[in-house]
């Protein structure tokens, strides 16, 4: 009986780690000082819609962050529909070089009175990384910096799977 609970434990845990290790979910990227955010990839328009709303303060650590993962670079434009901190974005091109940042957007709680939800302006680039404003790794980012990207698919092909889905 033991040997089943232990071997029922290992699937669990193996199969817990396979989903947390998809490289079409999570990534880490890497700051020009080694320092490693661990990244959740919004591929999906659906993702990308949702963002971090929803998302409590106490959810979201100081060293986690959410790339918005997109397959062109065009202008985009950000708003803060029920979230609950105030987040820092990085604009970046397609080699994850900071073009851009926009510090202390601020958050809003809800989605009742859609005039007041704060939008953020617009910025041609490839990809969005947003935050917590609070993290001590957002706060040392600076424009030109560029982030390293570390999982089991590269940057291009993690962009050429993406396409190929779309």
């Amino acid at each position: 009986m033991r040997k089943f609970l232990t071997l029922a434990l290992l699937l669990v845990l193996f199969s817990c780690q396979s989903v947390s290790r998809d490289p079409l979910k999570k990534v880490e990227l890497v700051t020009p000082a080694g320092v490693k955010i661990d990244t959740t990839l919004a591929i999906t328009e659906a993702d990308q819609n949702q963002g971090l709303s929803g998302v409590k303060e106490d959810d979201f650590d100081d060293n986690q962050g959410m790339l918005f993962f997109y397959a062109e670079d065009f202008e985009k434009y950000f708003w803060m529909p029920d979230t609950y901190f105030d987040l820092d974005l990085f604009y970046m091109d397609k080699d994850l070089r900071i073009l851009d940042i926009v510090r202390r957007a601020p958050h809003y709680v809800g989605r009742a009175s859609p005039e007041l939800i704060p939008r953020i302006r617009g910025v041609w680039c490839r990809h969005v990384l947003e935050m917590k404003s609070t993290s001590e790794i957002a706060k040392a980012l600076k424009i030109g910096d560029k982030l390293e990207w570390k999982s089991s698919l590269s940057l291009q092909e993690t962009e050429a799977k993406i396409k190929s889905v779309k």
